[in-house]
């Protein structure tokens, strides 16, 4: 449990150093994921124990295809921001949650109780009841963004199944493929390297890197259909709990309903942990 909400805080850390970095207007956010996946792939590479010749290929093409998943996740994320707001677009994000679990379901045939189940259900209810569906233009790129965040939060899962022991490697391609990825899109749009921006995505690796280990580190021990449910709301909650703290944000009554249901699907789907 221990490494599960090592991974929710930084996961929340996250998103508020990003909040914290575009309040600059002179940054450049494409170098700032690129920062981000460079100390991330030398943290990683760092923490590889195995040796060369026990890699195999599930790792370096499990890792390269979650690696490209995660960037083209980010660049669907801001084009649905630009097409139908944030408010719609983080809560398609969220409920994408629905597919890890229905491949733990089906394919690694974990077990779900009925109260884990109700909970999940209000979990999921409170990320719709949030969403704002008067901005919804574009079912097109919704859809391929749920796919892609759910997809990229499944590979982990896939990877603890029939992966090896061998997290460092698996995360080591991960990271260094979005790196590479990161890296040519940087070059395609002809940008000149901004150092600011390089410096911002150094710091942002830390957590980043630690958010997927810890990750990995949990689903060792804990159901996926326990894990995904909770670590979507929990990142909420928190993230709820800083924007009210620490930048004094005020929020609807719809908002307040749907933070209300998420504290009771957490404590459902706690009930048999």
């Amino acid at each position: 449990m221990i490494y599960l909400l090592i991974s929710i805080i930084c996961s929340v850390l996250i998103g508020n150093l990003l909040y914290i970095f575009k309040k600059d207007s002179d940054i450049k956010i494409l170098q700032i994921f690129l920062g981000n996946y460079f100390l991330a792939t030398i943290f990683s590479a760092s923490m590889n124990n195995t040796p060369i010749q026990q890699i195999g290929f599930f790792e370096i093409g499990c890792g390269m295809l979650t690696g490209f998943l995660f960037l083209v996740n980010f660049l669907c994320y801001q084009k649905n921001i630009n097409i139908n707001g944030l408010s719609l677009s983080v809560g398609t994000m969220r409920t994408s949650l629905i597919i890890p679990i229905f491949f733990a379901l089906v394919l690694f045939h974990e077990n779900i109780s009925l109260p884990n189940i109700i909970g999940v259900g209000i979990i999921i209810s409170a990320f719709i009841i949030v969403t704002e569906t008067k901005k919804f233009h574009s079912f097109l790129w919704l859809g391929l963004l749920f796919l892609l965040t759910g997809i990229g939060e499944s590979s982990l899962k896939f990877y603890e199944v029939y992966g090896l022991d061998a997290k460092g490697s698996y995360l080591f391609f991960l990271f260094g493929s979005a790196f590479i990825f990161n890296l040519i899109w940087i070059i395609v749009q002809k940008q000149k390297l901004h150092w600011k921006s390089l410096g911002y995505g150094l710091i942002l690796g830390i957590p980043n890197m630690l958010t997927s280990k810890f990750l990995l580190n949990a689903l060792e021990d804990i159901p996926a259909t326990v894990v995904f449910p909770f670590s979507a709301s929990a990142v909420v909650i928190l993230t709820i709990l800083a924007d009210i703290f620490i930048w004094k944000k005020q929020f609807s009554r719809k908002r307040k309903i749907s933070f209300a249901l998420i504290i009771v699907g957490i404590f459902l789907i706690n009930i048999n942990l």
